[in-house]
């Protein structure tokens, strides 16, 4: 991994200094030992230890090329995981710059998540476009997912184009993710190939970005019998995602 490469995983503007970037990767190798410790199953407690093992490989390469004397480009280095983000509960927001038209508008389907381990909430998706993400992108309704580090600022793009049916297309590219792919993919019903081109889903149809999975359910129901409904049902198995 270039300087570049290194700055953008930890979100560091160019300017950083050698003393910022070690602060950082202190910073994300706790909170990976965080989630270490906290993981509910010994699938993610695996998943979550070697990424810790991955910053502290990082520190020890830099710490190797300092010793040695200029600032480290560390091209040799390889972390193919995604930039963590704080662990703080997932929220549904809007980019400040959101038209106020927007904001008002029904929401015409649900993102059920249906994770194991989590319980189930709802997600609000409009006509055209949404977004799921880390971030909040400034003018399209973005569900920001803040618990799982393996999602992506910008993740998938979600373009409701029919409500009756329910047609919504699906696409984590360049083009619809604002300039990057995600890196850990998108997955559709547990099929363990990653979303590459745009993709049409539906009503009962299940998404995953990162570890987190979510079934799609039209707004003509009762939320509260959306959500019995989901919780009652099974789960789509996760797809294990590729992080080396």
């Amino acid at each position: 991994m270039t300087r570049v490469e290194l700055l953008d995983f930890l979100e560091l503007p160019d300017s950083s200094s050698e003393d910022e970037i070690r602060i950082r990767l202190d910073d994300k190798l706790t909170y990976f030992q965080h989630l270490t410790e906290n993981a509910p199953n010994d699938f993610l407690k695996k998943l979550h230890s070697a990424n810790t093992e991955k910053i502290k490989n990082i520190q020890k390469e830099l710490s190797a090329a300092g010793a040695k004397g200029p600032t480290p480009t560390t091209n040799h280095l390889m972390v193919n995981v995604d930039t963590p983000y704080s662990a703080h509960a997932d929220t549904v927001t809007t980019g400040a710059n959101i038209l106020s038209a927007q904001r008002n508008k029904d929401a015409v389907a649900w993102l059920v998540r249906h994770t194991e381990n989590q319980s189930a909430k709802t997600f609000p998706l409009y006509y055209g476009k949404n977004y799921i993400g880390r971030n909040a992108h400034p003018a399209v309704h973005t569900i920001v997912i803040n618990e799982d580090p393996y999602v992506s600022r910008i993740h998938t793009l979600l373009d409701v184009t029919n409500t009756n049916p329910l047609e919504i297309i699906v696409s984590d590219d360049s083009h619809g993710n604002a300039g990057r792919a995600s890196k850990n993919g998108t997955y559709i019903n547990g099929n363990e190939n990653r979303l590459t081109k745009k993709m049409i889903i539906g009503e009962n149809d299940t998404i995953q970005v990162g570890m987190t999975k979510f079934n799609i359910k039209p707004s003509t129901n009762n939320i509260n019998d959306i959500l019995q409904e989901v919780e009652e049902s099974e789960y789509m198995k996760t797809v294990v995602i590729n992080l080396f």
